[in-house]
């Protein structure tokens, strides 16, 4: 029972202040999008309290989130001189079917995601197409800027999104082997690379700075979310700001759902809910298993060198 409290109070206050502060911002993006623009032109609005306040909310979490992390108990287990802690092994639990649940919805949206994308990107490079044959034919025509394979290359980025989530997801439901879902991990952060690529080309030319500011920091937010998920299980760990990089994830990714709706792009609208359900699977499982680790065979997981392949299985006490 004390250790049934013990996970809830460790993971409440992470919850409740994100998904706070993310309904709180997806409000405000809301009225921004209401008052904050001029309607014919739809030029921001220099100094409209929507925009400012926004943006202090924002800061604030961002604030928040970092006291929250530097205060966040680890737990603190002997370790000989070379020696790093099992944190690849936090992810890897078998007694919570949350967390692989949410990350495996989080697979499926963004594998929803690539049909959408990939019929894009084949339409832009079948315009592309029948303008290069007119202007082989000595016919005067503007050629588009844009011939679709960034389009298609982020469909395919939502594959492997899928592929990697799919993986955690399966690591989290059954013990696995280090390293394993590090690398899953990996897979959805560099697809954002591609996803950022895309969008920046999409919007570049957008006068309106602040319909594109939301979407940017989120997928920049979601990269580097992924990447610290990676970390942990290699010697470049760090649970606590993977923490702040989840809660970050899911508070920014919550304005651009609402700008994501507004433009009615729902291959964006997908992935944004894919990195939002996955960063809070992490918010879910990782505070209490930091402060009270999962063991391996029924004994406490031992420090053991970087350079060694553990192939042990894990149990959660």
């Amino acid at each position: 029972m004390d250790s049934i409290v013990k996970k809830l109070s460790g993971r409440f206050s992470w919850l409740l202040f994100t998904l706070t502060a993310a309904f709180a911002a997806a409000a405000l993006r809301r009225w921004q999008l209401a008052s904050a623009f001029e309607g014919p032109s739809g030029l921001p609005i220099s100094g409209a309290p929507a925009s400012v306040t926004l943006a202090c909310v924002l800061v604030m979490a961002a604030a928040w989130f970092l006291i929250l992390a530097v205060h966040q108990p680890l737990s603190h287990r002997p370790k000989a001189p070379g020696q790093a802690h099992r944190w690849d092994l936090i992810f890897l639990d078998a007694g919570d079917p949350v967390y692989p649940i949410l990350v495996v919805l989080a697979a499926f949206l963004a594998l929803g995601a690539a049909p959408f994308l990939l019929r894009t990107g084949l339409a832009q490079w079948q315009e592309y197409q029948k303008v290069r044959e007119l202007l082989a034919q000595g016919i005067d025509a503007q050629l588009p800027t844009n011939n679709g394979m960034l389009a298609m290359a982020t469909a395919a980025g939502a594959l492997l999104s899928f592929l990697g989530l799919l993986q955690m997801g399966r690591d989290g439901l059954h013990p696995g082997r280090r390293g394993k879902g590090g690398f899953s991990a990996a897979l959805p952060g560099t697809a954002g690379c591609v996803w950022l690529m895309e969008s920046f080309r999409g919007h570049a030319a957008n006068p309106v700075q602040w319909d594109y500011a939301p979407l940017l920091l989120a997928i920049v937010c979601g990269m580097l979310f992924y990447m610290d998920f990676a970390g942990m299980s290699t010697s470049a760990a760090r649970p606590r700001r993977l923490l702040w990089m989840a809660a970050m994830t899911l508070t920014l990714s919550s304005p651009a759902i609402v700008s994501a709706l507004a433009e009615h792009t729902l291959a964006d609208l997908l992935l944004l809910f894919a990195q939002a359900l996955a960063a809070a699977a992490v918010l879910w499982r990782l505070p209490p298993n930091l402060e009270r680790p999962p063991r391996l065979n029924g004994t406490p997981i031992p420090p053991v060198s970087g350079e060694v392949s553990i192939q042990e299985e894990t149990t959660y006490e």
